[in-house]
């Protein structure tokens, strides 16, 4: 015999003797996989996980504002200092100097 017939010999000699066990996996496979209600169960698991890791994202996002805000409320040069950066708020008598950016070479 050669050696791809010697395998195909074995591999039937194995059906034959365990297809009850083979039979029964097949079907338990089918039932675990095969129906919508596992794979929404998967489903839904993996959009709890994305969700927790948006609320954790959302709650260090929360925390770094609200830092923010309690260092704005604490004294007016915060106030002065975000206003004039963020917003361009200059005060009067000031006089704004605006420079362009430098040339590339």
């Amino acid at each position: 015999m050669s050696g791809k017939s010697a395998r195909g010999a074995a591999a039937a000699g194995f059906i034959r003797e365990h297809w009850a066990r083979l039979l029964a996996g097949a079907v338990l496979f089918a039932f675990i996989f095969g129906n919508t209600g596992f794979r929404s169960l998967i489903g839904n698991w993996r959009e709890l996980r994305r969700l927790r890791s948006d609320i954790s994202r959302l709650e260090a996002e929360e925390s770094e504002l609200s830092g923010r805000l309690q260092r704005l409320r604490a004294g007016d040069g915060g106030v002065e200092r975000v206003a004039r950066k963020e917003l361009g708020y200059i005060q009067k008598g000031e006089i704004e100097y605006r420079f362009p950016p430098p040339e590339k070479k």
